[in-house]
């Protein structure tokens, strides 16, 4: 009985022991959570991140989880973590100063991983078959570190792109600046395209680095690539030149006529001067991109729509942009500007008929919408299938509706055309400038689309000389 009693009492006080025990536990976690949400507490406009699960969720500022991460206090904590992170599954690891370097570093791999690009370069993700970060602090809220990206080579090893970058915290986040050395562009291509089956057979070239600032969280890019020596082969291009389409049979445009100057104007000036790509043009459209947060403007070459229009398909992917680089570079070199140029006049698209049917070729073109050989084209009517090459869908319609072009492009194409007469191009400007001068008049003559269009060609024989040939 005695025993029994002293058992009860005994049992009682460990109860009560371990009931103050838990509510310690309990006031010393509410406390470390009320310090960690003050703590983390994103300040207004500041890059933030949710964090936990259930009630234990909490916005955490991004900067602040970094600084607390890269703490010789707690870093080592976080030594073999393995989370779910939005990028794929991460593992975190802590270097301790001395070790390799007179800093402490955190380590982040990813297997494999996806990272979201700017929305100026591609409407899907980049995703790398392996991804390790290594980041210490330069100063209290400055970062630099060390950034591989890997993949493999179909033809055979590793493919391995490495970075150093530095971040100083800018506004509510970060501005970063990367440095790539010079790699072997094939790297490069098994890194950002892995899927591409052309990896397989194609030789690959050259080298290509790049220097870059990006700034986190809007993921606004600016880059300065560098490429020495591309060059391809393997693809088979060289059979390009007896190339056959559902177009109809090949006709030879004048080279020096005014179809051929206004679509090098319209779509290429720089044509006979780059190697299938150009840098220049790449930029400016990814300035022009970010400015919408969307892909509006392409960057294309002539060299790069033909190997478009043969093989790569329109899909807004970064893998279908690079394939699409990879042939242009070898139909530079298999076929020349020459005949490149004949394959793009032969193949672009122009609209669609009345049937729905697809309207390519300068020859369909001409008779579709002027009712003569692409031969007889007059300048006004060259700069105007010229002018409906960057949207030939969308400036079918306005030819439809509004019985001309845009006009605006219009304009802007005569006055860029080089290598025709003088004479021709200004007597080209001026009637231009008189069709706008008449569309802007509050009472004009009503005429249907159609008409108005089939109209101006005769004019434009009177003022902008006789047809191309």
């Amino acid at each position: 009985m005695i025993r029994a009693e002293s058992f009860q009492r005994l049992l009682r006080r460990f109860m009560r022991g371990l009931f103050i025990v838990g509510v310690a536990l309990l006031l010393a976690l509410g406390a470390l959570w009320a310090t960690l949400r003050v703590a983390l507490m994103p300040q207004p406009g500041e890059w933030a991140t949710e964090i936990g699960r259930g009630p234990f969720t909490l916005q955490a500022s991004v900067p602040q989880l970094v600084w607390l991460a890269t703490t010789p206090s707690f870093g080592p904590l976080l030594h073999g973590l393995r989370v779910h992170s939005p990028l794929g599954p991460v593992t975190l690891g802590w270097i301790a100063a001395g070790q390799e370097g007179p800093e402490p570093v955190l380590t982040l791999h990813c297997e494999p991983c996806t990272l979201p690009l700017p929305a100026a370069l591609t409407s899907a993700p980049l995703r790398v078959p392996a991804l390790q970060l290594a980041l210490s602090r330069d100063q209290v809220q400055h970062l630099r570190g060390t950034l591989l990206l890997g993949a493999h080579d179909p033809q055979g090893g590793d493919a391995v792109v490495a970075a150093t970058w530095r971040a100083r915290r800018q506004g509510a986040g970060w501005g970063v600046r990367l440095h790539w050395p010079d790699a072997p562009a094939r790297h490069w291509f098994a890194l950002l395209a892995p899927g591409l089956p052309e990896l397989a057979v194609a030789r690959i070239d050259g080298r290509i680095g790049a220097d870059a600032e990006l700034q986190l969280p809007a993921r606004t890019l600016q880059v300065t690539p560098r490429v020495q020596g591309l060059a391809v082969s393997g693809l088979g291009t060289q059979a390009w030149a007896n190339a056959r389409s559902s177009c109809g049979p090949h006709q030879r445009h004048a080279p020096r006529g005014w179809l051929t100057r206004a679509v090098l104007a319209a779509e290429d000036q720089r044509f006979f001067e780059h190697p299938g790509y150009d840098l220049t043009e790449l930029l400016a459209s990814l300035d022009a991109n970010q400015q919408h947060a969307a892909i509006r403007r392409g960057g294309s070459t002539i060299t790069q729509q033909v190997a478009k229009l043969m093989v790569a398909g329109d899909e807004r992917t970064l893998a279908r942009k690079l394939r699409e680089l990879l042939y242009a570079v070898e139909i530079e070199q298999t076929l020349g500007k020459a005949r490149i140029l004949q394959l793009y006049l032969n193949l672009a698209p122009w609209g669609q008929n009345a049937e729905g049917r697809l309207v390519c070729g300068a020859a369909a073109a001409a008779r579709h919408y002027f009712q003569i050989p692409a031969r007889r084209l007059t300048p006004r009517q060259a700069v105007t299938l010229a002018a409906m090459l960057h949207n030939p869908a969308r400036e079918a319609e306005r030819w439809a509706s509004e019985g001309s072009v845009n006009r605006g492009r219009l304009t802007w194409i005569a006055e860029q055309v080089r290598g025709v007469p003088l004479r021709q191009r200004r007597a080209l400007l001026a009637l231009l400038k008189t069709e706008q001068e008449e569309q802007a008049a509050p009472a004009h003559a009503v005429t249907t689309p159609l008409a108005q269009e089939g109209d101006a060609p005769v004019s434009a024989m009177r003022l902008a000389g006789a047809p191309e040939e």
